[in-house]
């Protein structure tokens, strides 16, 4: 098997490549690691980088099909919003930290996060691991029919086992800390790409609230300076992708679930992360498959209460931001709809503020208090 190590040829020719298409990324493969590419698609739902699985000829790293990953000062969703290349790097350390790691990612576990096999720091590409064509957990919770309530309630436990793992590993972890906690991408994405579209976007559907605006500079402000534990950063239904199987019967079983996407890695408050899946969580049962996708968040929110500790009221806080920061971004919802959820989101970040532990008994992060 050939080595496949990356040319030292950095100049002429190279600098044109456009990473941002697939004759690029397939011309930037072959040149730089001599790998025989069959075939080179773009990967959907990427909203920071461009994303593409390869097909090899003759392997590399032992593996078949490999996903790149290229990072531009901006967004590819959005090229207005403004990204440091830098992420790669660290979504290069967090998975080779936290893939390394028994305590987070146990081989006998269902939670596992994807191999990576090379970072060019000059070219902002990651190479890594090739998981399959599983859907995301957002999609597997949209289709029809949904997953059985049992496996949704499931996946809510494993992912509650697995993240407060995590939570746990990082907060006495001096390795992880240093090698984490520089992450000014992560540190300021939340805040570029989300909180500050919280305002315009309440605005949009009707709603001002003078207090949204001051939140917003508040969480912006902790996720700059929060040393607590080590978090993922970008812990949603989309950044999950999950693997059931079928036998022959017909008995669906929960085989594995790949958490991906982890440029945001960092430390900060573990609300984030628990914010952000419960948040998703909502936002998918209120089109899809409610009784399902509540199961799991649900699940989600009672085993982390037992495992690791995090403040609730930071955590409804980060629901509302949630629902209102991707208004912008929801597809096939009526404006009544958006506007629902933006009047809802507003409601969580005002009784977190508050701190209305009566309210919280009814809301629907009252799991957290069991």
């Amino acid at each position: 098997m050939q080595a496949n190590h990356p040319t030292s040829d950095q100049g002429g020719e190279q600098l044109k490549l456009d990473l941002t298409t697939a004759d690029g990324t397939r011309s930037y493969l072959e040149e730089h690691f001599s790998l025989d590419v069959e075939s080179i698609e773009a990967l959907s739902g990427g909203f920071i980088n461009f994303v593409w699985r390869v097909k090899l000829g003759t392997p590399y790293e032992g593996q078949n099909s490999i996903v790149v990953k290229h990072a531009e000062p901006f967004t590819a969703r959005d090229l207005s919003v403004n990204a440091a290349v830098e992420r790669l790097k660290f979504e290069y350390d967090s998975l080779k930290i936290i893939g390394s790691e028994s305590s987070v990612a146990r081989e006998d576990a269902l939670v596992s996060v994807p191999s990576v096999y090379h970072h060019d720091a000059i070219k902002h590409i990651l190479i890594m691991q090739d998981v399959g064509t599983i859907p995301t957990l957002r999609d597997l919770m949209s289709a029809s029919p949904p997953p059985p309530i049992d496996i949704a309630a499931l996946i809510g436990r494993q992912l509650a086992t697995f993240i407060a793992g995590l939570h746990h590993w990082g907060q006495k972890n001096e390795r992880a800390r240093a090698g984490l906690s520089a992450n000014a991408y992560g540190r300021t994405a939340m805040d570029s790409c989300g909180y500050q579209t919280v305002v315009p976007n309440a605005a949009a559907s009707g709603v001002f609230d003078p207090l949204l605006s001051t939140v917003m500079v508040a969480l912006a402000e902790t996720d700059r300076t929060s040393e607590e534990t080590a978090i993922m950063g970008d812990f949603w239904t989309a950044n999950m992708l999950v693997d059931i199987e079928e036998s022959a019967s017909g008995e669906k079983a929960l085989k594995q679930i790949w958490v991906i996407d982890w440029e945001a890695c960092r430390y900060g408050s573990p609300a984030v992360d628990v914010a952000s899946f419960a948040g998703s969580c909502y936002t998918s049962s209120r089109v899809h498959n409610e009784m399902a996708t509540d199961a799991m968040r649900r699940n989600f929110l009672g085993v982390y209460a037992t495992l690791a500790k995090v403040d609730p009221m930071e955590v409804v806080i980060g629901m509302g931001t949630f629902w209102i920061m991707w208004t912008k971004y929801e597809e096939g919802i009526g404006e009544a709809e958006l506007r629902e959820r933006v009047v809802k989101g507003v409601e969580y970040i005002n009784r977190g503020w508050e701190r209305s532990w009566e309210w919280l008994r009814l809301s629907l992060a009252q799991e957290l208090l069991a």
